[in-house]
């Protein structure tokens, strides 16, 4: 719970990387560290976390053995962050609707003890799918899309499975993504099409962009969440940070 005070206290500039043992959380509060004091300091993985999404996206296995390899040996590269309502910096994704309430009602204990399988529990008890019309503004271009759940994404991959036309960690650019289904059994089809699709994705709708804002009735009572992490603002506004974080990868 004081993770962000014991860094204040630490000058972290004396050494050559950060290594992160723990979950797409605990990254997100080091990184954000890192990023909000400016520092060049590369940061590593040994994921240990429920879904370890940033690890998977950048084939960090999970074996512990594998991931210290390469958290000790492997390579720094500059990777794309996102930053909302210039304050907080997130490097996977931020959700709103469906998924997002999937995510924040699953407790930390069950997380704990079953991993990914936690999320997969509290998904089978939630039946009702509530759609929403989401109204935002991607770079210039206005848009206003019907669907149960909003993402936008810097990175998403489970288990080292990536998505078949892939969400780039050093692309310059986020994508946003609208799950469109109307009932629980259409998330099959989305996660199927995500994953195998090539071109055409059934229930699915995916925009690319740098910069996007949503209007305040698209998130209003709904759950938001970033890196797995709950959060509640007054404003969504999103722009992607290019080059910005050094991690560590294979």
């Amino acid at each position: 719970p004081n993770l962000e005070n014991q860094l204040k206290k630490i000058e972290l500039t004396i050494y050559s990387r950060i290594i992160v043992i723990g979950g797409d959380g605990t990254v997100k509060e080091v990184a954000d560290h890192i990023l909000k004091n400016n520092l060049s300091i590369p940061l590593a993985i040994i994921p240990v976390g429920s879904a370890n999404v940033l690890a998977s996206s950048l084939s960090i296995n999970n074996l512990p053995k594998l991931a210290i390899k390469t958290a000790c040996l492997g390579t720094p590269k500059k990777m794309d962050v996102c930053l909302l309502n210039n304050e907080h910096f997130f490097l996977i994704c931020l959700s709103i609707g469906y998924w997002s309430n999937i995510i924040n009602e699953t407790s930390r204990g069950l997380k704990i003890n079953l991993g990914f399988w936690a999320y997969i529990m509290t998904f089978v008890k939630q039946w009702k799918v509530k759609r929403t019309n989401f109204n935002f503004k991607l770079d210039n271009n206005n848009h206003q899309i019907e669907g149960n759940t909003l993402i936008v994404a810097n990175a998403l991959s489970l288990f080292n499975l990536q998505p078949k036309t892939p969400i780039d960690l050093f692309d310059a650019e986020l994508e946003v993504l609208i799950s469109q289904n109307k009932s629980i059994f259409g998330f099959f089809n989305v996660a199927f099409s995500f994953f195998f699709g090539k071109s055409r994705f059934p229930y699915l709708t995916k925009l690319k962009g740098k910069k996007i804002t949503l209007s305040n009735e698209s998130f209003k009572d709904k759950a938001i969440q970033i890196d797995g992490e709950r959060i509640e603002v007054d404003e969504i506004n999103i722009e992607l940070i290019p080059k910005k974080l050094l991690i560590i990868t294979k």
